[in-house]
Parts: C-alpha cells; sequence; structure tokens
C-alpha cells in the first residue's frame, strides 16, 4: 500500500509539473508579449520621444453654398398675365409688384358682387319689415326665425362674396416679401393666359447666405449648435470663413442610404458683387474636441490589439519593452496618451 501511494503521489506531482504553468498562463493578468526578444534597430526602426502640444479633433463636412430667403410667388387666381415687370437676373426690393393679371373682369366681378349684396340687403329689410311687428308682439314662432335666419345668412354670404372678390383685385398684383434677385420665371411673357401654378417666379436674397451639409447620426451627437466651425469654398481656396452652427434638423433627411441630418452654418458674407452663388461646393471644419499642453505621439507609434493599446519603448541596451497606454483626443496625425509614458520616454516605431 506504501509503495502504491507513493506511485499515485510522484503521478499526481509529474501531472501538475506538466499542466500547471499552462494553467497559470491561461488565467494570469493579460500580457501581449509582442516584443520577446526585439531590440531597437537604429538603421531601420525610428526614434522618437513624445511631444507637448496642443491637439484637437476636427469633424469636417462637405456641403455646398444655400440661400436662407427664398420665395416661389404665384397669382392666387387665374387669368391673363396682363404685365411682367422683371426680367431673371434682376434686383428687386421687398414690396415691390413685378406682374400683374389683367384687373377688367375681375372689377366687374367686384362690380357684380356689389351688386348682389345690395339686393341681398334691400331682401333682407323686407323680411324684417314684414315680421316688425310680429317680433314686437313676441310672437315669432319656429318657423319664422327660421325665416328671419335665413334673410340673414343670405346676406352673410353676398358680404363674404364681395369681400372675397377684392382680395382677388388686390392680389391680382404681384409683389414680392423679400429682397433679391429674380431667379427663375415660368411664363414671362404679358398677353398669355395663366393659372395660378403655371406662373411661378422665384426670388433669393443673395445676401442670406448658409453653408448646407449632411451630418451622420454617429457624428451629430457631438456636435452642438452655435459650436464653431470654419468653411472653405472650393470656389476661393485661398480663403478662410469663421462660422458657427446654426441649425441641425430634428428629422433624418429622406431618401438616403443612411441616417443622415441636415446641419447649416452661418456665412457671413458680402455678397454685393454676386461672388458667392448658390450650389458652390466646400467643406465645414468643426472642432469636436481640443486639449491644451497634452503629451502626444504620432498615430503610427500606437500598435492596437484586441485587448490594449501599447508603444515600443527603449531600454537598456537597445532592449524592446510594450508599454500599454491610455488614449485620448485623436487628430489626422496624433493621438494623445494620457496615462502609461511620460515625456522622457524613448518611443521606437518599427518598420512594419
Amino acid at each position: 500500500m506504501k509503495l502504491k501511494s507513493k506511485k499515485l503521489a510522484f503521478f499526481v506531482l509529474l501531472t501538475l509539473a506538466f499542466f500547471l504553468p499552462i494553467f497559470s498562463h491561461s488565467y494570469a493578468l493579460p500580457k501581449l508579449g509582442k516584443t520577446d526578444n526585439l531590440t531597437y534597430n537604429a538603421k531601420e526602426d525610428r526614434l522618437i520621444t513624445p511631444t507637448i502640444q496642443d491637439i484637437k479633433k476636427e469633424l469636417t463636412l462637405t456641403g455646398q453654398i444655400d440661400a436662407e430667403s427664398k420665395a416661389d410667388l404665384k397669382f392666387k387666381t387665374s387669368g391673363r398675365l396682363a404685365w411682367v415687370g422683371v426680367k431673371v437676373g434682376d434686383k428687386v426690393k421687398k414690396g415691390q409688384a413685378i406682374a400683374s393679371l389683367d384687373k377688367r373682369e375681375l372689377r366687374k366681378n367686384l362690380e357684380k358682387e356689389l351688386n348682389d349684396y345690395l339686393t341681398g340687403l334691400h331682401t333682407f329689410n323686407d323680411v324684417q319689415d314684414t315680421y316688425q311687428q310680429t317680433k314686437e308682439n313676441h310672437l315669432v314662432t319656429d318657423e319664422i326665425q327660421r325665416i328671419l335666419d335665413r334673410a340673414q345668412y343670405s346676406l352673410n354670404n353676398t358680404v363674404i362674396d364681395y369681400e372675397l372678390d377684392e382680395i382677388t383685385l388686390r392680389y391680382s398684383t404681384l409683389t414680392t416679401p423679400i429682397a433679391g434677385i429674380i431667379t427663375s420665371i415660368d411664363q414671362p411673357f404679358a398677353g398669355t393666359n395663366i393659372t395660378a401654378a403655371t406662373a411661378v417666379f422665384t426670388v433669393i436674397d443673395p445676401q442670406n447666405l448658409y453653408f448646407g451639409a449632411q451630418i451622420d447620426e454617429e457624428d451629430v451627437v457631438n456636435i452642438n449648435q452655435n459650436q464653431e466651425a470654419q468653411i472653405t469654398i472650393d470656389s476661393f481656396p485661398d480663403q478662410t470663413f469663421k462660422s458657427n452652427v446654426s441649425y441641425i434638423s430634428f428629422l433624418p433627411l429622406g431618401g438616403q442610404s443612411s441616417v443622415v441630418y441636415d446641419i447649416r452654418f452661418n456665412l457671413d458674407l458680402d455678397n454685393q458683387d454676386l461672388l458667392y452663388r448658390l450650389g458652390m461646393n466646400g467643406d465645414a471644419t468643426i472642432i469636436v474636441k481640443q486639449q491644451s499642453d497634452s503629451l502626444t505621439l504620432p498615430i503610427e507609434a500606437l500598435i492596437q490589439e484586441e485587448e490594449a493599446s501599447y508603444v515600443l519603448v527603449k531600454g537598456d541596451k537597445n532592449q524592446l519593452e510594450e508599454r500599454i497606454v491610455e488614449t485620448g483626443i485623436e487628430s489626422d496625425d496624433f493621438i494623445q496618451i494620457t496615462k502609461g509614458i511620460d515625456k522622457n520616454d524613448q518611443i521606437v516605431i518599427k518598420k512594419r
């Protein structure tokens, strides 16, 4: 029995000696182990030190110039186009008349409605006189009251008809509610018969421009109204315009392959000479995050694995040590290092 026990104990110890390193390795704290036996090669590797600098994360959106103030002007009614006072490209003032319909038929309709009103008024007075004594004696029956009500309603309708024709006559002259430029005229020739839908005059204010773009749902959560931005227009590559976010739509745009939102930027421009035109393409750059005096490294110095991100630090005798780091803001070229190294460490970028 003692011999068997000694053999069993020996077998258990031998088994533990074989499997314990594997077991221990499986449950130990993560160790990347990518740099075992790696050294710094001065001829092939790049040696850098962290840089203290301001860093910022920017978001660039492609868009184009548009106008805040636009107006598509139409006549309220059909008729004969008697006068067109503008052409495409003309500048107009707010309240300026730009076209009108033939008013002769409209005036005749108004005269007719006035006659109908006067006829209705006389009829109403006749009914009132007929039942005056009955009302004074408080002998008005339900039937008589209905007769009196119908006379009142009929008179009211003649008044409404007259007012509607008066409004139509007033609106037979088309005026612009905004100052701007005439950019489109559906029917530029007088003497033609039109409907309310076939004679559209478009006015755009060139002094009230904005830069419009689309922003993805992943990015829109990081942007606030009034957030500062810079605008560059392709037609003016040497100019940069200071701006800010003026509008972010609450609903996504329809007809898109992904969820995007309309975003607009103020564009304070002196456009008297009409240099800046609708549809001009450009970019809007927004600073999403920024930090002063940050410890930074070039992005290519960071090695990213599933379990951690690390850098290669040059140690004694050119040996390389993998150093796990924590990161912050990432720009196009640099990344902020918040923990893991200091400004005196020498970082190696190996040729990959």
